[in-house]
């Protein structure tokens, strides 16, 4: 995962300050150490079983993340 901007610089603090609620939480989450090493984690991991690495379920479980318009396999 590339390294967020620095929150304290002016352009940056600006730009945080435009956000809606899901967006400043996105920005909050991906700053966190342990989330970004979880990513980094899953990333390497084979697609058909990402969860099985994580202590408590999917990764999505573990840090409140919701995917409520995932887009469906094609048939």
């Amino acid at each position: 995962m590339a390294e967020p901007p620095d929150w304290r610089l002016q352009k940056t603090e600006r730009a945080l300050n435009r956000l809606e609620r899901q967006g400043f939480a996105w920005e909050f989450l991906r700053r966190n150490p342990d989330y970004r090493s979880d990513y980094d984690r899953l990333r390497s991991m084979p697609a058909t079983r990402p969860s099985a690495s994580l202590p408590h379920g999917s990764a999505a479980q573990q840090w409140g993340l919701r995917f409520p318009a995932r887009s469906r396999p094609l048939r």
